[in-house]
């Protein structure tokens, strides 16, 4: 394990091969599924073009996993909760399902499709402000509603599963994981359409196909000080195919008593995750580098590296904790010597 740098992936800060930096006209970006989505090419045509692709597909992946949107389908299957009901799910809406309690089951619940309860208790998705931290009554009484080991899945055919939600109140929130299957829909679309050497970006979940210019070897991206004593000190290839995804506890938290807490929060105890920036997951698939992010950003360090070995070996990792300091950082996973690249100077 290497400890010598805190350092924090920048999605929108994008370099070309050996420094070379883009052309901003090359990208494009848009809101969409609730965050900022992108994607950026060689030329501005292209870029034009994969927007069109990305954007009909993210819009319909929307329709089907947004839990702010009651017309979802994941809405709707979440208003059948505690009324005994099996409800057979769309391909897309069972795939995810399946992966994402797949990843709970491993994790033994540290990532819970079945977390919503507990993050309203701490002032998130869109509950009232919270002014002093739950009591162990009113998490236990979330955690309940969070108990993944409830719900009911059946195999109703090759690629759909019927779901019953045993109790009323309990909700399906497939956030940490959606938006990386929506990344790997553009990605398989445009590589079918034949649409070569571009980065997809979706709220942070990125995809490579190709590279960004000749004999590049892929798709840089940079990284950044999360601490803010630096902008970008360190870069890592993303190669063609790969995907990156990020969990950190600056982007949504709150303060309670002067004390912040992030988003982020351990499906085991119903309590925000604490001594951990963010981390960042590189995968084969966007989905599973989405999932794995949140995943071990809750395990931490130790048991985030022994879980990686025994599941997911073929994915790179890198931890940075919240101490603030230029010292700290970990790395997990085959990384190759000119694909992660520590810039000295500020």
């Amino acid at each position: 394990m290497n400890h010598r740098l805190s350092f924090w992936l920048l999605a929108s800060f994008l370099l070309g091969g050996c420094g070379q930096q883009l052309h901003q006209s090359n990208r494009i970006q848009w809101p969409t599924m609730g965050t900022i989505a992108s994607v950026r090419c060689s030329t501005p045509e292209d870029a034009e073009a994969a927007k069109r692709y990305c954007e009909t597909i993210f819009q319909r992946q929307e329709t089907i996993f947004s839990v702010w949107d009651g017309s979802s389908e994941l809405s709707q299957l979440n208003l059948t909760a505690g009324t005994g009901a099996a409800t057979a799910c769309s391909k897309d809406l069972s795939h995810v399902l399946v992966k994402a309690m797949t990843l709970c089951q491993e994790s033994e619940g540290a990532f819970n499709p079945l977390i919503g309860p507990a993050l309203r208790i701490w002032g998130f998705n869109g509950a009232s402000p919270v002014h002093q931290q739950p009591g162990n009554e009113e998490i236990a009484d979330a955690l309940r509603l969070a108990d993944w080991r409830q719900l009911h899945t059946i195999q109703s055919s090759t690629n759909s599963v019927s779901v019953q939600i045993p109790l009323q109140g309990m909700k399906l929130d497939l956030g940490a994981i959606a938006k990386g299957y929506a990344v790997d829909q553009a990605y398989a679309t445009l590589k079918s359409a034949g649409c070569s050497n571009l980065l997809i970006n979706l709220g942070g979940n990125l995809r490579a196909i190709g590279e960004s210019g000749k004999d590049n070897g892929g798709w840089w991206t940079g990284i950044r000080d999360p601490f803010g004593k630096r902008q970008v000190f360190a870069r890592f290839l993303l190669r063609d195919g790969e995907a990156v995804a990020t969990s950190g506890n600056y982007e949504r938290f709150v303060t309670i008593q002067g004390r912040r807490y992030a988003h982020i929060i351990d499906g085991r105890t119903g309590i925000p995750v604490r001594g951990m920036a963010g981390t960042s997951v590189v995968a084969p698939s966007a989905e599973l580098a989405d999932g794995l992010s949140t995943t071990l950003f809750i395990l931490g360090v130790e048991k985030g590296t022994e879980f990686l070995t025994r599941y997911h070996p073929e994915c790179r990792a890198i931890w940075i904790p919240d101490t603030g300091k230029e010292t700290d950082y970990a790395i997990a996973g085959n990384w190759q010597p000119n694909q992660l690249e520590i810039l000295d100077k500020p």
